[in-house]
């Protein structure tokens, strides 16, 4: 592959995939589908599950693509992404599909997005709208893209509709993990497992999608510091990032590290990200999944040294929960002090159960 001479990674405008050739490193998936829809058993409930950002929301929108385009048949697998109906499939705004997704304001998916606002239930929300006939094209489709955030009432108010799909609908669950599903969820679904991304693959999505110049080393570096979660790559793939890694690693390399300073860097990263809850749980995310690489090359370290790896054991399973913490929108200030607190007493700050 050709080497970039930047210094630092640069930004231009991604290009937007309309073919399923362009469903990076997921070759199994489509030729799965391929088989299903060319042999007329496509239907039902679907659980998409991987790390964020590689491929499963593109999945969703191939599969939509195909099974309403105009000019082409599904069998063919080759939405043309130019049709009225491909065109609002990438809008999200075409008739005969239902999305459903977490607001940004809220901690889990509303109930009424479900079912419907009390006064009205059945009457409107996902469920309803997904039994509704076809108003242009050939099926009813139901995404709900924040599977990770149902709670058990919401969870439980699909499974008549997960298990009762109406004749040729299909409801695609999209989430990071079959654990974080209920398990009367993953029992009445048909799970679709993507795989997280390496080497090659994770250098073409990152270039040729998501419009990232940087060196292959850099975006390798970057995924495996992330743990295949392609947003959080994405994020440390800038140059303010990567002064917050070396800020971060010299604090965690420190024989005593000093807490006050590590919320001070924290803080920092976090407040570049700007005011928006997303973004700045985004930018969580960036940290904590920078520390948890960290620790564990340091067990490594200390395992090749023959040294005690209880103090980097516990610092890691502190990282690892300080990100369930933040998938669950704790209160970040309160988060970050607790966890340097933690990472600077060496302790996993085990205060219950937090998912």
């Amino acid at each position: 592959m050709n080497r970039l001479k930047t210094n630092h990674p640069t930004r231009r405008e991604p290009k937007q995939p309309m073919a399923w050739s362009t469903l990076i490193g997921h070759a199994n998936i489509e030729k799965w589908f391929s088989v299903a829809i060319g042999k007329g058993r496509i239907g039902g409930s679907f659980l998409f599950v991987g790390q964020n950002g590689i491929g499963k929301r593109t999945a969703a929108n191939l599969l939509a693509q195909t099974l309403l385009c105009q000019r082409s048949e599904p069998a063919e697998m080759s939405p043309c992404g130019l049709c009225e109906s491909c065109v609002q499939v990438a809008a999200g705004t075409h008739v005969d599909v239902t999305r459903v997704g977490k607001p940004s304001d809220k901690t889990m998916i509303p109930l009424e997005l479900l079912i419907g606002p009390p006064d009205a239930r059945m009457q409107e929300g996902f469920c309803r709208d997904v039994r509704m006939r076809p108003m242009s094209g050939r099926r009813r489709i139901g995404i709900i893209e924040d599977a990770d955030y149902l709670n058990e009432e919401g969870a439980n108010c699909l499974l008549k509709t997960l298990e009762e799909p109406p004749l040729g609908a299909v409801i695609i669950l999209i989430g990071t993990s079959e654990q974080r599903q209920l398990p009367t969820i993953r029992s009445r679904c048909q799970v679709i497992r993507f795989q997280s991304l390496t080497g090659e693959s994770a250098v073409k999505l990152t270039r040729d999608i998501h419009g990232v110049e940087a060196t292959d080393e850099k975006i390798i570096e970057a995924t495996e510091i992330a743990g295949g979660d392609m947003h959080v790559a994405l994020n440390l793939l800038s140059g303010q990032a990567d002064q917050f890694r070396e800020a971060l690693s010299a604090l965690f390399a420190a024989p005593h590290p000093d807490p006050v300073r590590i919320v001070r860097v924290i803080h920092s990263h976090i407040e570049q990200a700007g005011k928006e809850p997303t973004k700045r749980r985004a930018a969580m995310r960036d940290v904590f999944s920078f520390a948890v690489e960290y620790y564990r090359q340091q067990l490594r370290r200390d395992a090749s040294e023959r040294l005690s790896a209880s103090r980097s054991l516990n610092r890691l399973d502190r990282s690892i929960r300080a990100l369930r913490e933040t998938d669950r929108s704790a209160n970040q200030a309160s988060l970050i002090e607790c966890y340097s607190a933690d990472i600077a007493a060496a302790t996993t700050g085990d205060r219950g159960e937090i998912g």
